[in-house]
């Protein structure tokens, strides 16, 4: 899977949104952070699934 987030320019847009102010030691760990699961989630996303899958069981009482 080809990875084109900008995940810099995605926190400081989430910074914005949610009213934060992150220093520049933390910014620079979160990234590192949302880089690291981003490479872990790379597999799962580019898992092929089928057209109509299911997402949840339906349950009756």
């Amino acid at each position: 899977m080809n990875n084109n987030i900008n995940w810099n320019n995605y926190v400081i847009q989430m910074e914005k949104i949610m009213d934060l102010n992150i220093d520049d030691r933390n910014r620079s760990e979160l990234l590192n952070q949302i880089q690291h699961i981003a490479n872990i989630a790379s597999p799962l996303m580019s898992f092929p699934l089928e057209d109509r899958l299911p997402v949840a069981g339906v349950y009756k009482a």
